[in-house]
């Protein structure tokens, strides 16, 4: 089955105004299709797909609907003379009319940018699920444990916007790429894949140590490779420590060995055994 947006679904979803004129809707709607068709092939998948048509509560499909919205309505919204008033807005029909000024169109611009980034990381983080978080869609769009639902939905502040998002991506990666040096790959993608099939909260001690992630990697945002000296580290790397059945990948890694200084042992099992004299 098709998802199709009607002339409420697009009034709804924006995140200006309270009416939109038909003119307005009936030039956005070709490209809520082609959004529909995107989103259907990079974010939802079979799965996906089947997770939004099958959601009883409709409350999946209404933030699908909304994400494509502010999508289209942004990828197409410049080429349009708008008139902006503060109940709606239209298109410039005659010469008696001006369209907006190029501020008050930067100004919408920014609005929809955060609007379709809010969008996104809620779709996302709803669609976590055995079955999404094993596709290529999950990988693609969950790459790190930090997420923009994370970072929207804990900021100290309400008035963070895309470019703030944006401007976290560096921290990040850095973090990320740090922790994998200090609690190995194979512990990160471990966490990762629960977290993608939303079954992270199943183990406390997982929980916990996503959870202390996060906040390593917001800190890190801010001090750098400071971060490192900070009492969330520690409490980080404790929690790993405590917990050798849960963390078994951890244990088993090369990481471990350099953390804890593991000295060659000259057995004769050994690819390196040195006969002695």
């Amino acid at each position: 089955m098709t998802i199709t947006i009607s002339k409420d679904d697009f009034e709804r979803a924006l995140p200006v105004g309270t009416s939109a004129h038909d003119e307005v809707f009936d030039a956005v709607a070709p490209e809520c299709q082609l959004q529909v068709q995107f989103f259907d092939m990079a974010l939802l998948g079979e799965e996906g797909k089947n997770m939004v048509m099958e959601a009883e509560d409709g409350v999946l499909l209404t933030l699908y609907k909304r994400l494509v919205c502010v999508s289209a309505f942004l990828a197409v919204f410049r080429q349009l003379d708008l008139v902006l008033t503060p109940t709606g807005f239209g298109i410039v029909s005659n010469d008696m009319v001006s369209p907006a000024s190029k501020q008050r169109v930067d100004a919408l611009e920014g609005q929809l940018r955060t609007a379709q980034c809010y969008a996104l990381a809620m779709m996302v983080d709803s669609l976590r699920s055995e079955a999404w978080g094993k596709s290529g869609q999950a990988q693609n769009y969950i790459r790190h444990l930090f997420s923009a639902y994370s970072f929207f939905a804990y900021a100290k502040s309400t008035a963070v916007t895309y470019l703030d998002w944006q401007n976290m991506q560096p921290a990040i990666v850095d973090a990320d790429e740090f922790l994998r040096t200090r609690i190995s790959d194979e512990l990160m993608d471990e966490l990762l894949c629960l977290y993608r099939q939303n079954e992270d909260w199943k183990s406390l001690a997982s929980f916990q140590l996503i959870a202390l992630i996060r906040d390593f990697t917001d800190m890190w945002s801010r001090k750098g490779q400071d971060a490192a000296r900070q009492p969330v580290f520690r409490r980080l790397m404790r929690c790993v420590e405590s917990d050798p059945e849960v963390f078994k990948s951890y244990f088993n890694s090369n990481a471990y060995k350099r953390n804890h200084h593991e000295n060659f042992q000259n057995s004769k099992d050994s690819t390196a055994f040195v006969f002695g004299c």
